[in-house]
């Protein structure tokens, strides 16, 4: 009997308001409690290095960790917000997933899509560098938003554990106690929103710069005794996202998103140089059923084929994905999803493939 492959995630947070609970006011602290189990074969089947599943995770393959705990401190009457702690720091940079910060009940949504690949939540330029699903680190991060620009532009910053972002040398930093001892990863992003036209839909971008310290080691899958390795790697990347159209403007934030995000990278150690992102988002396309949405998106990646990593990967590899995401009752969410890939980046991967996925999403 053939075994079925799978993912699971369950992700549970406490949060404490210091304002409410001792009158330390703008303050906030938040614990978060990972548990993830997958199957030595999800997500790998369709022979995506980017990640066709972005559920399925670097081993061990079952896990249980202390994800998050951090404190946050809003300073200049909110302009400058200071988070220190162990995070996740792929929500905060290059998140091309993060709606903009609308506050017209038009437009707002909780994220910009529900794509079930990798590149949506983690670019491929930066996969396994910046922090994230699973592997949080230790780290500072700041934004500062300032009221002269209305909000609209803010500068971020985080300096992170940078232990995990060294290849084959990597340490797993979401099952270690925080340090900042060894090698850094720092990053860097500017960006802003607007409103277009007379309906004023909102859009939004973004420009970034990261750095690794520390010697990144990249070995052969197929010969372990076979490596190379480089001292210190950059990337630059860029988010950009726009409200295109809606459904029923009167009644709902129903209509249509699309998003792009794009990274490069000159490291030799980087498993993908570049990419880009991009993708269509209808929210609540009919009118009984405001809750659901559909949508498609496509990700390319160039993929690192120096020395003997040429007997592993091909040199491009282009990823098609389309989903229905279906409200079941309250918060509960059936998600179908179907994968093409007509470039297939894995040479284990005979020929282009397609593949299928069902998740099940609960939110409480």
């Amino acid at each position: 009997m053939e075994a079925s492959n799978g993912a699971q995630q369950l992700l549970v947070e406490a949060s404490l308001d210091l304002g409410k609970a001792i009158g330390f006011d703008n303050t906030w602290l938040w614990v978060q409690g990972l548990q993830v189990n997958t199957t030595p074969d999800a997500g790998v089947s369709s022979g995506s290095v980017q990640g066709s599943n972005s559920l399925v995770a670097a081993p061990p393959l079952d896990r249980t960790e202390l994800y998050e705990f951090a404190i946050r401190k809003d300073l200049l009457d909110g302009q400058l917000r200071l988070i220190v702690g162990k995070q996740s720091g792929s929500t905060q940079f290059a998140n091309v997933n993060r709606p903009d910060g609308t506050q017209d009940a038009r437009y707002e949504v909780s994220s910009l899509t529900s794509l079930a690949f990798t590149p949506v939540y983690s670019m491929p330029t930066l996969l396994g560098r910046l922090p994230g699903y699973t592997n949080s680190a230790l780290g500072l991060t700041m934004t500062f938003q300032p009221d002269a620009l209305k909000r609209r532009l803010y500068v971020s910053a985080g300096v992170f554990d940078g232990r995990g972002g060294l290849g084959d040398a990597s340490e797993q930093t979401g099952l270690m106690p925080p340090s900042l001892s060894g090698p850094l990863f720092s990053i860097a992003e500017v960006g802003g929103g607007w409103v277009a036209g007379v309906s004023r839909k909102p859009g939004s971008f973004a420009l970034g710069a990261w750095s690794q310290g520390g010697e990144t080691v990249v070995c052969s899958e197929i010969s372990l005794e076979r490596c190379f390795s480089e001292v210190g790697a950059w990337g630059i990347y860029g988010l950009f996202d726009q409200r295109l159209s809606s459904f029923r403007p009167d009644r709902d934030s129903s209509g249509i998103n699309g998003f792009m995000s794009a990274g490069w990278s000159p490291a030799t150690s980087n498993t993908m140089g570049a990419s880009i992102t991009a993708g269509l988002t209808a929210q609540g396309p009919l009118e009984s059923r405001p809750n659901d949405s559909v949508g498609v998106g496509l990700s390319w990646a160039r993929l690192n084929t120096r020395e003997f990593l040429a007997q592993e990967f091909n040199a491009n590899e282009l990823m098609l994905q389309t989903y229905a995401q279906i409200a079941l009752a309250g918060s509960l969410y059936l998600q179908p999803t179907l994968t093409f890939l007509p470039l297939v980046g894995a040479k284990s991967a005979a020929a282009d493939s397609l593949s299928g996925l069902i998740q099940l999403t609960l939110l409480f």
